[in-house]
C-alpha cells in the first residue's frame, strides 16, 4: 500500500460548529489524511463527518466506548490496530480544539519539515495556550481571527506538547506523544526509542528521557521558533460552558470548572498570526459548502448548540457560573500560585491535598505549597535535562 505523506488523529464529540475550519485548516497546510473517531455525539458531528468522508475530506471511525472505558484512550486502542491509519511518513494525534501553527516559511507542513535538522524522526511542539479575548458570548463562527491573544512563551504551566512522528515498531499511541508497547518487559524496545531523533519547536534535539517519559517541556526542552500547538482550550466562557456540557475523554469530573479556566484563560501575547489563513479557509469551507448535504448537516449542528446553549441558559445558577468565570479570567499569571489547581496533580498528590484539607488547611495554602513543590522538582528536571544535553555535546 502506498503510504500517505502526512496524517492527523483526532477525537470528537459534539464539535460540529467548529469542524469544518479545523478540517480545512489542517488540509491546507499540509495533511493529506485525517482520521477522526467520534463517540456518542449528541449534535451530529458524526452524521457531519460521514458526509465529509464521503466528499474524500477525512477518515471517520466510530469510536463505541464500552462500559467504564474512557472515550479518549479507547479511541488510540482502536487506532494501534488500524492499519491503514498507522501507513503513514509522519502522523500528529491532536485534539479538536488545537491546531498545528508552523511559523517558518510559508506555514505548512512542508516548510516545517524542511527547516528541521536532516535526519528529524518527531517534533515534540509545545502547547500554546490561547485565551478568551475577554469574549462572553458563544458564536458558531470561525475561532482563529476572534481569539488571537494567548500566553507568553515563558508560561511554564502551558508546556505540555503534541508530537508530530514518524511511525515505528511496537508503537504505543498517546495523546502526548508515542511510547512502545511492552517497555516493561522488553527493555531494548525503549532504549531504541530514546535514541530516535526528536526535537522540540524549535527545531533543537531533544533529550532521550524525553522520549522515554516526557509529556511537557522543560526550561531546557522547550521551543516556538518553528512551531507550536495553539490550544484554544478555553474560548468565551459561554463555549467554555458547552464544553464542560459535553463532558471529557478522560471522564475527569468537574474538569471544566473555574480553576481551569482561570489558569488557562491566557491572554497576555498577541498572537494573530494563525488569522492569517482565515480568508483562505473561509474560501474551502464555502466551497465544501456548495454540497447541499453537508450544508444541511452543518446547519442542524450550529441550530443544536444554540439550542443547547438557550436551556443551559435558563438553568439555575446560570448567571452565577457567567460571573465566576469572569472572576476567573482577571486572574494573572502572578496570582496562579494561590489557586489550587488539583486536576494536573498525581493521584500521589491528590491525596495530599485531601489529608491537608482535612487538616482544615486554606486552599491558598495548599496551593502555595503544592507550587513551591513543583517548582523545587521542576529546577530538578530542568539540570537533568541540562546535563543531558551537555553530554551530548547539544549544550555549551
Amino acid at each position: 500500500m502506498a503510504q500517505t505523506h502526512a496524517s492527523i488523529l483526532s477525537m470528537m464529540k459534539d464539535e460540529g460548529p467548529r469542524l469544518l475550519e479545523w478540517l480545512a485548516y489542517h488540509r491546507l497546510i499540509g495533511f493529506d489524511a485525517i482520521w477522526i473517531y467520534t463517540n456518542d455525539c449528541r449534535d451530529g458531528t458524526d452524521t457531519m463527518l460521514d458526509r465529509l468522508a464521503a466528499m474524500g475530506l477525512c477518515r471517520h471511525c466510530a469510536n463505541v466506548v464500552p462500559s467504564g472505558k474512557k472515550p479518549q484512550p479507547h479511541a488510540l486502542t482502536l487506532a494501534e490496530k488500524n492499519h491503514a491509519l498507522l501507513d503513514t511518513d509522519w502522523l500528529l494525534p491532536i485534539d479538536a480544539d488545537e491546531f498545528l501553527h508552523i511559523k517558518t516559511g510559508d506555514g505548512t507542513l512542508a516548510a516545517l519539515l524542511a527547516a528541521c535538522p536532516t535526519g528529524t524522526e518527531g517534533i515534540a511542539a509545545n502547547w500554546r495556550m490561547m485565551g478568551s479575548n475577554g469574549i462572553a458570548a458563544w458564536s458558531p463562527d470561525p475561532i482563529l481571527p476572534r481569539f488571537t491573544r494567548g500566553a507568553p512563551e515563558d508560561f511554564r504551566r502551558g508546556w505540555g506538547v503534541k508530537t508530530l512522528f514518524k511511525p515505528y515498531p511496537h508503537l504505543k499511541l498517546g495523546i502526548h506523544r508515542p511510547g512502545v508497547k511492552g517497555a516493561a518487559h522488553h527493555p531494548d524496545r525503549l532504549e531504541r526509542l530514546r535514541t530516535r531523533h526528536w526535537v522540540n519547536g524549535s527545531g533543537l534535539r531533544l533529550p532521550p528521557s524525553f522520549m522515554a517519559d516526557g509529556w511537557r517541556g522543560s526550561a531546557a526542552t522547550y521551543g516556538y521558533d518553528l512551531a507550536e500547538i495553539a490550544h484554544f482550550a478555553v474560548q468565551s466562557r459561554e463555549a467554555y460552558l458547552l464544553r464542560g456540557d459535553r463532558g471529557n475523554v478522560n471522564l475527569k469530573p468537574d474538569k471544566y470548572d473555574a480553576t481551569y479556566f482561570a489558569v488557562f484563560d491566557r491572554n497576555e501575547a498577541a498572537l494573530p498570526g494563525l488569522s492569517a489563513w482565515s480568508d483562505r479557509i473561509a474560501a474551502l469551507v464555502a466551497d465544501w459548502l456548495t454540497d447541499a448535504t453537508l450544508r444541511r448537516l452543518h446547519d442542524q449542528s450550529r441550530d443544536w448548540h444554540h439550542i443547547r446553549l438557550a436551556q443551559l441558559r435558563a438553568t439555575p445558577g446560570h448567571a452565577g457560573r457567567m460571573a465566576e468565570l469572569a472572576r476567573a479570567a482577571d486572574t494573572p499569571i502572578a496570582a496562579l500560585d494561590g489557586i489550587l489547581f488539583v486536576q494536573p496533580l498525581a493521584p500521589e498528590g491528590k491525596a495530599l491535598v485531601g489529608k491537608m484539607r482535612a487538616a482544615g488547611i486554606p486552599d491558598a495554602d495548599i496551593a502555595r505549597q503544592i507550587a513551591a513543590r513543583v517548582a523545587q522538582l521542576e529546577v530538578e528536571r530542568d539540570a537533568r535535562e541540562v546535563a543531558e544535553l551537555r553530554a551530548m555535546g547539544l549544550r555549551s
